[in-house]
């Protein structure tokens, strides 16, 4: 995986960790401990800014966000998610948003409520391990031509 990004919170501690799989062609977001929504939003845009610069080159269609050891509830960012980033990364190129659950009561909920809107251009799919979430990307067809 090649380091894209590491974000640090108020406290210096990393929370965020940016890479890319150039074997399966995902960007990969490990999320840990704890951050602020507006800190959670500042790294989200980091892979909105990857995906514009070198997704869209690479026909990049997958992230994969890893929030097993993330302590932080993050409802109050799902809308946002949905209406902003969503909609960018979209045109941008990304359709489809995986994420590995959380064991943090407050994780998984926002998680599942990201999920679970309604209104999103790029769906949601929750799954328990990160090779879950590669297996899910390898048996998905290729964008038509």
């Amino acid at each position: 995986m090649m380091l894209i990004h590491t974000a640090r919170n108020a406290a210096d501690e990393v929370y965020a960790e940016l890479t890319y799989n150039a074997d399966k062609n995902y960007l990969f977001m490990r999320w840990s401990g704890f951050c602020t929504d507006d800190e959670l939003k500042q790294a989200t845009l980091r892979m909105l800014h990857w995906q514009r610069a070198e997704g869209q080159k690479r026909a990049c269609r997958f992230h994969v966000h890893d929030t097993k050891d993330f302590e932080t509830a993050w409802t109050g960012t799902v809308d946002w998610i949905v209406n902003e980033f969503f909609n960018q990364a979209y045109d941008a190129g990304l359709r489809f948003n995986i994420s590995v659950l959380s064991p943090d009561l407050f994780s998984k909920l926002s998680s599942e409520a990201l999920q679970q809107h309604p209104d999103s251009r790029v769906p949601t799919v929750l799954l328990a391990s990160l090779a879950a979430a590669e297996q899910y990307i390898v048996s998905q067809p290729p964008p038509p031509a």
